[in-house]
């Protein structure tokens, strides 16, 4: 009789616990919609981009020196920045309009949405940014959505990632399909960074 009781309370309990640690949110920040379209322009342009040996190096430093990372740092978030960055400059934009943090690390660029941003619901939209997190950790990852399907299903532009193939190395800036409710490898999704047109 008392193995009744144990199941359904287990169960209970990592529902509690999976509720409160992957709770996903999504914050929206304010963007002119010409800033927004052309930095998906320039993310796209990007695919294909490759390091030179696998290090972190090569074409891909230019995403680090927008930030001020150095050669082998991760830049996922750098080459996010950049594409506003470059777009901006395009368009003779002041950098203040960037809304992004400038920063190379994805979860405090989600940080500072979440601090400044609006909250809203948890719903994929084109120009959103994916977030994910390793856990008790500011380590991460982040990928720009230029397409959204259903069932949480998006396109992504992503920036030191790999195309997904298997045994492909994370070497470079590639097209990914992505679930916004889906961990990636030990991350869990945190959330979405999306933008209001101002």
């Amino acid at each position: 009789m008392k193995n009744y009781y144990k199941i359904p309370l287990l169960l209970c309990i990592l529902i509690l616990i999976s509720d409160s640690n992957y709770a996903q949110e999504k914050y929206l920040l304010s963007s002119s919609k010409i800033l927004l379209e052309v930095s998906r322009d320039t993310a796209l342009a990007q695919v294909g981009t490759l390091e030179k040996t696998g290090n972190n190096d090569g074409e891909v430093e230019k995403y680090q020196k927008a930030v001020g990372l150095k050669r082998g740092d991760a830049y996922c978030a750098a080459g996010q920045y950049w594409c506003f960055l470059v777009s901006a400059d395009a368009l003779g934009l002041n950098h203040n309009e960037i809304p992004i943090k400038r920063t190379g690390v994805a979860n405090l660029m989600f940080n500072d949405a979440k601090q400044r941003g609006s909250k809203t619901s948890y719903k994929a939209t084109m120009h959103d940014l994916l977030v994910w997190r390793k856990r008790n950790t500011n380590s991460g990852h982040i990928e720009r959505i230029i397409n959204a399907g259903k069932a949480g299903w998006v396109l992504t532009v992503g920036f030191n990632t790999g195309s997904g193939k298997p045994g492909s190395a994370c070497d470079g800036v590639y097209l990914r399909k992505r679930n916004i409710l889906h961990p990636l490898g030990r991350m869990a999704v945190r959330g979405l960074i999306g933008f209001n047109i101002k």
